[in-house]
């Protein structure tokens, strides 16, 4: 696939996340617990995908499971934080300063990461570009939560 296709998807799937925080904050005045909807969110999840690898028929190599690296595993993990987190700030302070404060950490973290080279990434340096970039997020954030 074309480069440009991929960024489209990754556009599609941003605008997916945005639509995700109200969603689930609702399921949480269903359900009356930030916990439990992320529980219910994540179970639909499972389902969706093994109904889907079932489908493809590509499940890789499951038996390879528990041979990675300890922090390969922690993206499930990371991803419930998320959306317990998101559905108790969106409803709070609205969906767009929660996701510009999304993005800010997600750019923070990226850089740090390419930065230093970590998760078996290749260092890239932090240039004024990329300072810049974040400070203008910053304040992004400073402006949508102010008052």
């Amino acid at each position: 696939m074309p480069r440009l296709t991929y960024a489209l998807l990754a556009l599609v799937a941003g605008a997916m996340i945005a639509a995700q925080a109200p969603i689930n904050a609702r399921l949480r005045l269903t359900l009356g617990s930030p916990v439990g909807s992320a529980l219910v969110s994540f179970a639909v999840g499972l389902v969706l995908l093994a109904g889907v690898t079932v489908a493809v028929g590509d499940a890789g190599n499951l038996r390879a499971v528990g041979s990675g690296p300890w922090w390969a595993y922690l993206g499930g993990a990371l991803g419930a934080v998320f959306v317990v987190v998101t559905l108790l700030a969106a409803p709070r302070i609205g969906v767009t300063a929660t996701f510009v404060a999304v993005i800010l950490g997600q750019v923070l973290a990226a850089a740090l990461i390419d930065r230093f080279g970590l998760i078996g990434q290749d260092a890239i340096a932090l240039t004024w570009e990329r300072v810049l970039a974040i400070g203008l997020l910053l304040a992004s954030l400073a402006l949508l939560v102010r008052g």
